[in-house]
């Protein structure tokens, strides 16, 4: 009977131990928190981020007016210039006049580069250009296109490239290269046309 008295006695001193323990502990918490001043001051300075804004840099189409009206051979020119003055050329062209394709070639293309010598290629500038590919006639040649020029603003986003063109085909039949006055009419394009340039 004293074992069965001590065992309820050890169980209602457990039981009042642990709801105690309980109260004890929020009660100094509370208190503890009551002592310290209620606010927080910490300094800090606003963090400041700059984002580094890509200037885009437009692409060109262009097509050369005196070729197309002159010989019939279509030109397509795409430039995408860098921000150091220099532009990368892409050349396509196509000629269906049976007369004059055999002066021009039936079709071609090329790639190289222009130097603009005064504010990018984004204004009026002279330019210096270089191109290397190659031209169809009866077979595929190797074909190189010098030229000196001048870029001409006429609107917003349309340009005109008066130039001098010296051309020289590789091809058996061509033993002169053939000098040109052109006159491209360039267009800036919103987006790249080519995805990888």
């Amino acid at each position: 009977m004293i074992i069965i008295e001590s065992m309820r006695f050890f169980k209602l001193f457990a039981t009042l131990v642990a709801l105690t323990s309980v109260v004890q502990s929020q009660t100094l918490f509370e208190e503890s928190l009551n002592k310290s001043s209620g606010t927080i001051n910490v300094n800090q300075t606003p963090v400041k981020t700059i984002i580094k804004q890509k200037t885009t840099v437009d692409r060109l189409v262009s097509t050369n007016l005196e070729s197309v009206i002159a010989r019939g051979d279509i030109h397509f020119l795409y430039e995408a210039p860098q921000d150091n003055g220099w532009s990368t050329m892409v050349l396509f062209h196509v000629n269906p006049q049976g007369e004059f394709n055999k002066r021009t070639g039936d079709m071609g293309g090329a790639v190289g580069g222009r130097l603009y010598l005064e504010h990018g290629g984004k204004k009026s500038a002279v330019f210096l250009q270089g191109l290397a590919g190659f031209n169809h006639y009866s077979s595929w040649d190797l074909m190189i296109a010098v030229e000196i020029g001048q870029r001409l603003q006429w609107k917003k986003n349309i340009f005109l490239d008066v130039s001098l063109a010296v051309n020289r085909s590789y091809a058996a039949s061509f033993k002169d290269p053939m000098a040109y006055i052109k006159a491209n009419l360039t267009f800036t394009l919103n987006q790249r046309l080519l995805p990888f340039f």
